[in-house]
Formats: structure tokens, sequence, C-alpha cells
């Protein structure tokens, strides 16, 4: 029996939300389903309740999704023998919002086959580019593979450790649960570096679909297999990459610290797009024109692609989400990407995680760090009416056994892209999700920038700066607090001294202070970026006190640090490990209470 409840049309004011005195939740009722708010946070973290009563041997497939006219801000189908459901929070937009539920009664083994679909680029075989030659990155990754447990593994970039890593899948595992794999990048395709494309699955592979070669791609581009589902039908899959030089990684970035500072555009919005042009949308017509009809024709069977496309999303670079943290005020509607829209692809993670300002999703690069602008190249794609998104995250970390080990440090991830996981169901025979689903966790400082601390900053011209290490010229010290955001300190290089470096700041006399902002390099390089060390303040210059240590993440956003009840003429940044064992600033900052 199908029983569907008719769509909410709760259409709330933000207005309504919140009163001067709200109560524990702001709830708006529409029983079975409610939106519930929470006051404790500003009355705009929400989720959506549906409660109903458990029948035998049935199943719930319960979806919600809040909008504001077309644009989507949160999205999610849960299935439930329970009897109710809640979606996990999300952020009420300043705008009159709608949220659309309806719930379906399906027969408790008819419900589907739940997959974990995973895509990830290895980084030339788990070996962070030949770099690291112990085995213990790859040893490490394998046993992150192993956690995540995907059941269809999209990889770029084998490069020689394919085999490796189906053993290191297979070791211990249960006959049931072994994993097949299927090498797809031919040698007549391999590059320089060895083989790309691997699809590992623990779904039986029926047929590895012959190379496909024309004028824009190979099989170092695209290849896949069908492969059988438990309940007897297929799907297809496909691991994928295209063209990785003139990158938007540097160019989006440039712009957005340009946009955000009011600086001259390098590049307009239409030539960034320009590079998504370059050899890309070529490679995508070739892929959604031409292969993938050559390989399934006119089957009509649920369609798994992930891989490396190095383009962004255009769905993340919409008018929504112009103000998103590091879109600088940039509409951007990434050509490549569309393509796979318009071709009936669903952007996992983006319809996952719908708002694109509380979950970036960057998976470029955990290593080389995480510039103003969000870059996400990396994807998993369906296509199919029944495929059901549940949930999808990034994964950036090494697992918490791995961490502190002497790779952590320098390689904060077993790649320098971050990986993509899903969880879908495949409607059909089946009882559904048969484990937790995966989930994205918001980003901590949604928004375009950060707030401009408390105070007044002091003038560069009452600042001067001093370094125990840096490069004559093009990084002295003077650079940290010349008011120039264009302009960075940089320790001495190729000479590089052992940390910890230190970077002193004389503020000219003896001040009241309220923060101190330290502002990472803006150029494409993000060598030296400081990750650890420790706030210092002295009267002398020459006796100095702790004033807080500081953990500072690999990216280009500026870095606070409350300094009430502070009072000092020197400020100095002890750097006890920047990236590539360096340390660089393009401006430091100090506030003073306002009198």
């Amino acid at each position: 029996m199908r029983r569907l409840i008719p769509p909410l049309a709760v259409a709330l004011a933000l207005a309504g939300l919140l009163t001067p005195a709200p109560p524990a939740a702001a709830v708006v009722q529409s029983p079975p389903h409610r939106m519930e708010c929470d006051s404790d946070r500003g009355g705009r973290i929400c989720t959506v309740v549906w409660t109903g009563n458990p029948r035998p041997h049935q199943v719930e497939e319960f979806t919600a999704t809040v909008r504001s006219g077309d644009q989507v801000w949160a999205r999610e189908t849960i299935y439930s023998s329970t009897g109710g459901a809640r979606t996990r929070p999300f952020l009420l937009p300043e705008h009159q919002v709608t949220v659309d539920a309806t719930v379906k009664s399906l027969p408790e083994k008819q419900v589907g086959t739940p997959l974990r679909l995973m895509a990830w680029n290895l980084f030339v075989g788990g070996t962070i580019n030949g770099q690291e030659k112990t085995g213990e990155n790859l040893r490490q990754m394998i046993e992150y593979l192993n956690e995540v447990d995907p059941d269809v593994l999209f990889v770029v970039e084998g490069y020689g450790s394919g085999q490796k890593i189906l053993d290191g899948l297979n070791a211990g595992r249960p006959a049931g649960e072994r994993f097949s794999a299927a090498q797809l990048t031919k040698p007549a395709d391999y590059s320089v570096n060895g083989d790309n494309l691997w699809l590992y699955t623990k779904l039986k592979i029926e047929k590895v679909y012959p190379r496909y070669a024309d004028a824009d791609i190979t099989s170092f581009n695209l290849g896949g297999a069908r492969l059988g589902l438990p309940n007897g039908e297929h799907v297809h899959a496909f691991s994928m990459w295209t063209w990785h030089e003139i990158s938007a990684n540097w160019d989006t970035h440039e712009a957005a610290v340009q946009n955000l500072y009011g600086r001259p555009r390098t590049k307009t919005d239409e030539q960034l797009l320009d590079d998504d042009r370059f050899r890309r949308v070529a490679m995508g017509r070739a892929i959604l024109e031409k292969a993938l009809p050559s390989f399934i024709g006119d089957d009509d069977a649920p369609v798994l692609m992930g891989g490396d496309l190095n383009a962004w999303p255009h769905l993340d670079w919409t008018e929504q989400f112009k103000n998103a943290r590091g879109h600088a005020g940039m509409v951007l509607p990434w050509p490549l990407t569309k393509m796979f829209t318009d071709a009936g692809f669903v952007d996992t993670f983006r319809y996952a995680n719908a708002d694109a300002g509380r979950y970036p999703g960057r998976t470029w690069s955990s290593l080389s760090g995480y510039r103003s602008a969000p870059a996400r190249t990396d994807y998993v794609f369906t296509r199919g009416a029944d495929v059901r998104v549940l949930g999808s995250r990034t994964d950036d970390r090494r697992l918490s056994r791995h961490q502190g080990s002497a790779l952590d440090e320098t390689y904060p991830f077993y790649s320098d892209h971050s990986a993509v996981v899903t969880d879908v169901v495949v409607r059909g025979e089946g009882t559904g999700p048969d484990r937790p689903i995966v989930r994205e966790e918001p980003e901590n400082a949604p928004g375009v920038w950060p707030a401009t601390p408390a105070g007044t900053p002091v003038p560069p011209t009452e600042l001067s700066a001093t370094a125990t290490t840096f490069k004559p010229g093009v990084g002295d010290p003077l650079r940290a607090v010349d008011g120039d955001l264009t302009t960075d300190y940089h320790s001495n290089y190729p000479e590089i001294a052992p940390q910890p470096h230190f970077v002193t700041v004389d503020l000219g006399r003896v001040r009241d202070l309220s923060a101190v902002r330290f502002q990472p390099k803006l150029r494409y390089d993000m060598n030296g970026t400081v990750l650890k060390g420790v706030v210092q303040v002295s009267d002398d210059g020459t006796t100095f006190r702790d004033v807080k240590r500081v953990e500072w993440p690999r990216m280009t956003a500026p870095n606070d640090v409350d300094m009430q009840g502070v009072a000092a003429r020197y400020v100095r940044l002890r750097v006890d490990y920047g990236m590539g064992g360096a340390s660089a600033l393009a401006e430091i900052i100090p506030y003073e209470i306002s009198r």
C-alpha cells in the first residue's frame, strides 16, 4: 500500500520565529510533521520532525525538503520502522521557507539495496607523489578504507598500488564480504606514472566494459563495469578523471581575495569559467554523449560514477550562495559539472548537504592548504529513478589512531585529495539501510569572512617587525606590518632554519590590546602557513610571556587571537610548525582597545 501525506506548506517567516523571549524550542506544528528550532542557538538551527505509528512488517520512507522558492536549504530521506524520524539540524535562512514532506509506506522486504559509494584520488597510489617510500602511508590508507568499508570504490591514481589495495581490503575478510577489482585504465593509455583508474566492489562484477578511446578521452579518463545486485538487478559503475591543468583552484582563490579586499580583478568571471573549458568540457562531452551510451545503450539501470574532475561544482556557485564564505559575491555557472546535471546525474554530496555555505565539502587540498574559495573537485554522481541519496561526507583527516604518527604532521590525510563517501539505497527488493548513514559536519565558520576584531587597528606606520629568519628582500618581516595583503613575510629559503621561528612586532609603545589578527599569506603557494605556535608579549623586547598557544587550520582565512586585558609593547609569534617547515604571514594586525 502506498500512503502519501500531503506536502507541508509551512511558509515560515524568520521574524515569526525569532521573538525577544522565544520558548525553549520555536515550533511550527503541522501534524504529523513539525519543525523545531533551537532558541539557544538564535532560533535558526532547526530540524523537521515526523511522528507516526509503527506498522508491522512496514518501513516508512520519509523525505523532507526545506526551500525558499527554488532555493533548497536542506534535504533528507530517512527510512524508519519505528513510526517517526528527525532530520539532522539545518540553518534556517533569513527568508520565508516551505517544508515539503512525504511519507511512503513500503513492505519491509521491498525497501531496496543499500550501497556505500566512495570516490578517491590516491595521490600516486598512496605514496604521496612518491615522497613516502616506506609503505606506511599505504598501509594506513588501507586501514582507513577498511574502516569506511565501501560497497563500491572509485579510485583515481592507482599507479601501481591496485593489487596491494585489493589484498589489503580482503585480508581477514570473510568470503561473503570480499572485494573484487577491475583495473580500468588499459596499458595503451598508461601515463609515465602508471595505471590510473580502478574499481573495487563487494558486488559481483558481471562485465568490465571494453576500452573506449577517441580524440578527447581514453581509458585513462573513464572505465567501468556492470555490477550485479543481490536481488538480481544490476547497476553500471564508472571511475573517471578529467584534465588537471589550468585549474580553477588558484584563479578563483585569487578572484575571491581581490573581491574581498576591493582590489582589481586579474580575471573576470567569464575568464574563470574559461579555465573549465580547457580540455575538460570536451572530455565531459565525450564521456556523457559518446562513451556512456556506447557502454550502456538504452539500459535504464542506475548509473554510479565517481572520481576527480579537477572542476568546480556549478551548484555551489549560484546566486543562492554568492555570499557564502569564500565566494566573495561571485556567481559562477561552472560548465563541466553543469553538463552532468543536465544529463540527469545527481551530485550526491550537494544533494545530501544542500547548503553550500554550511557544508562547502572542500576536497582540495588538505595537504597543500585550503585557500579562500572552497575547492570541491571530487564527486560521486548517481543517475536513476530508483536511487535514493541518504547521506554524504568528505574525509580529510587521518583516523584518530594514525594521528600523531611521523606522517601525520606533514601529511594530515593519506592523500592530497579528500575522499567522498555517499550512502544510497537502490529501491527494489531488499531491506534497506543496514548501518549508520554517513554525515558531513558543518563548517564552523560560515559567512563571507571572519568579522574584524573589536578595537582599533594600530596604523602600520607605527609598527616595525623583526624575525629570526627571513628571505632578504622578498620575505622581509616589515612586509608583515606594511598594511599590504599582497606582500608577505617569509622565512629564509631554500636554506630552511629549524623551527621554532620568531616574528616580533614592535608596537612603538605600550598599548592596551584587544586582539591581534594573523593573516596567512594569500598567494598561490601556501608554504609557510603557520599551523602551531605561541603568541607572546613583552614590555621590553627581551623578556616575553606566553598569552596563548595556537593551532590554526591549513587555510588562508585570518586567525584572530583575543588579547583583552593584555598590555604590552611587543607582540611575538613563536612558530613551532609551519607548512613545509617554513614560516610566512601576509599581515600581523594588532588592535588596541578603543578609548
